[in-house]
């Protein structure tokens, strides 16, 4: 049966929308960069992506359901804006203000802060992840926007779960995933003495974390050249992973368990725990440990891990720790709908479980809780795989509706960041650069301050005059792919931009002029220009007879007369700053006398940065090597 589930929604992903693989977090957080990768918000790769994660998690792979649904989020909020649809064009909502980039990406920022949200049960949280890890461009507006429609989402959701659950209005359910709550603080709190275990859990967060991403790195480059290259080799590796993974699980909780006494002073709170224990091969009134974990809702093993009593080995927990870490490797990246924060906390709570575990054989006397590693070591593995900090402490409170392990958790998220960072990039980070995406970081490489704007832009600049012949516009567009053009007077003097989609809009409509002495004025206004957005028609769509390849264009009345410009001998930081904070996709480079001198684009700005990242990271391998060898 997990085969079959997991072939469908192999299959979606295979063969409908390549898109609707993976968490999708690496593809918005793109996209909310600046980047336009197609598909990634259409409404097919909606519904791939929603039925195909109930699928993946049913079953049995090593992957959660919660970077799905920040994808998801994304999705519907980008397509609420648009006001229209081509799936569905009788839709009309009258969003017609809405329909430009800035207003989009505000609404995706805010899909996904509410699918966060509605994972967790945490608004905060959701916001506070769509600013960390998602939004390159924020303010004060964008902060309440997202955080009103994280809180709607929580509340929807609480609705329908109260429905579910037989108690209507009764909202008081968190999210779709809860880690329950620690009650009793005289048995599951901690001391200072407990401190610098919690740093060593997060270093070891760190280590594991940097381990993941390595080996994740180097299979998906793997699949890139063996597997990726057919369709149905990527189908078949879905249903093989399913079967290795059943197989496994299987086999594990088979020949590595202990069968232990079920608990006879059961209370009402432990009941729900106690029938989620397995028997799998136990003789009546004991419960097999191993199968107890592997066999039921990652979830609830999570919640075992931190508040049940009951007893597990610690060679128990690292033999699962050690298995289930190697399935999630090899399932995250599988084309399946696919999240990492779920197998990530369960991996890291049976490490800080057998810590602690390990802490209370060392030290008897001290009061130690096994729940309470749990959670530091479940927070240490998720930070040091994706290298979340403040929204993934503020996750973990609101999803155990507790305080008091804020300072543990924060931490150990510190040091779990830190370790990991010295050896390789959050996993999203390989993600994109692996796809070979421009996404420009926070701030330029430190090595980029040696480099001006001359030394990396395009020189050879194909530019259009203010009035210029029709057959001329349609050859370069048919040769070239770019999406803006300078526009210059007869001594190539800048005066303007001109953008790929204006230009076409403009052949269409045969907004033309017979002669050059023609006074200029306008014939099309915005909405002309607005009708197509996002997805503008091909240059191969426009047809024209040959009288009127002889006319003109004026494109003064449609030109952007003051767009961002920058000196040829301008530091390439101050570039690179341009693109990142102002999300431009061209820049155009003048000389002292406004003269046009050449072109950057951000793929060329992100070469750069991505070489440079590169040349650092070696010199810093080197470094840490000589180092441990000197020492």
């Amino acid at each position: 049966i997990n085969v079959v589930y997991v072939g469908i929604a192999g299959f979606l992903v295979t063969f409908v929308e390549k898109l609707a693989g993976g968490s999708g977090i690496p593809e918005i957080k793109c996209y909310l960069n600046g980047i336009k990768i197609p598909n990634v918000v259409r409404f097919k790769t909606l519904i791939a992506k929603a039925i195909g994660i109930c699928f993946s998690v049913s079953g049995g792979l090593a992957c959660g359901q919660e970077g799905p649904m920040v994808h998801n989020g994304a999705v519907i909020a980008a397509g609420i804006s648009q006001g229209k649809s081509t799936t569905f064009p009788f839709v009309k909502s009258g969003f017609d203000a809405f329909r430009n980039d800035r207003e989009k990406r505000d609404f995706v920022s805010g899909g996904a802060a509410a699918g966060v949200a509605a994972a967790f049960g945490s608004p905060i949280g959701g916001v506070l992840f769509s600013l960390e890890e998602g939004a390159s461009f924020w303010d004060q507006s964008l902060t309440w926007r997202t955080f009103f429609c994280s809180m709607i989402s929580v509340f929807v959701l609480n609705v329908f779960l109260s429905g579910s659950n037989g108690t209507w209005g009764q909202l008081s359910s968190g999210g779709l995933i809860t880690l329950g709550t620690f009650q009793d603080q005289k048995n599951h709190g901690y001391s200072i003495k407990h401190i610098p275990f919690f740093v060593l859990l997060g270093i070891l967060g760190g280590l594991f974390g940097a381990l993941f991403n390595w080996l994740n790195e180097h299979l998906q480059l793997w699949r890139m050249k063996r597997v990726h290259v057919s369709k149905y080799r990527r189908f078949i590796e879905t249903l093989v992973v399913a079967l290795m993974t059943s197989l496994l699980s299987y086999l594990l909780s088979y020949f590595f368990h202990q069968c232990r006494r079920v608990s006879t002073d059961t209370t009402d709170d432990d009941e729900k725990s106690t029938t989620f224990q397995r028997r799998f091969y136990c003789p009546n009134g004991y419960y097999n440990d191993m199968a107890s974990i592997f066999f039921t809702f990652q979830e609830t093993a999570i919640k075992k891990l931190f508040h049940d009593d009951a007893e597990y080995s610690i060679s128990v927990l690292l033999i699962f720790f050690v298995a289930y870490f190697i399935l999630a490797i090899w399932t995250y990246g599988l084309s399946v709908p696919t999240g990492l924060f779920v197998p990530s906390l369960l991996t890291g709570a049976a490490l800080g479980r057998s810590l602690g575990m390990l802490c209370q054989s060392i030290f008897p006397h001290w009061k130690i809780s096994t729940g309470t590693f749990a959670l530091i070591g479940a927070a240490s593995m998720l930070g040091g795989i994706a290298r979340t900090t403040i929204s993934l402490c503020v996750m973990m409170i609101e999803s155990t509706n507790d305080t008091t392990y804020g300072l543990p958790i924060m931490v150990c998220l510190i040091f779990a960041k830190w370790v990991g960072d010295i050896f390789i990039p959050g996993i999203y980070e390989i993600a994109i650069e692996l796809r070979h995406l421009p996404l420009l970081g926070w701030e330029p490489s430190i090595v980029m301050r040696k480099f001006f704007a001359k030394d990396v832009m395009t020189s050879n600049v194909r530019t259009f005059r203010r009035k210029e012949k029709v057959a001329t516009i349609l050859a370069v567009l048919n040769k070239t792919r770019h999406n803006g053009y300078p526009v210059v007077d007869e001594e190539n003097t800048f005066c303007g931009l001109i953008l790929r989609h204006q230009l076409i809009t403009i052949l269409k409509k045969k907004a033309f002029i017979s002669s050059l002495d023609e006074k200029p004025h306008r014939k099309l206004d915005l909405k002309d220009f607005q009708a197509d957005y996002p997805r503008y028609p091909s240059i191969n769509t426009v047809m024209l007879t040959e009288e009127e390849k002889m006319q003109y264009v004026n494109l003064s009345p449609y030109m952007n007369k003051t767009p961002f410009l920058i000196q040829k001998d301008a530091p390439l930081p101050r570039a690179y700053r341009l693109f990142r904070t102002m999300g431009l996709r061209h820049l155009v480079v003048v000389s002292p006398t406004n003269k046009v001198v050449g072109l950057i684009t951000r793929w060329e700005i992100s070469e750069v940065e991505s070489k440079l990242q590169k040349i650092l990271r070696k010199d810093r391998d080197r470094s840490l090597i000589s180092e441990i060898s000197v020492n």
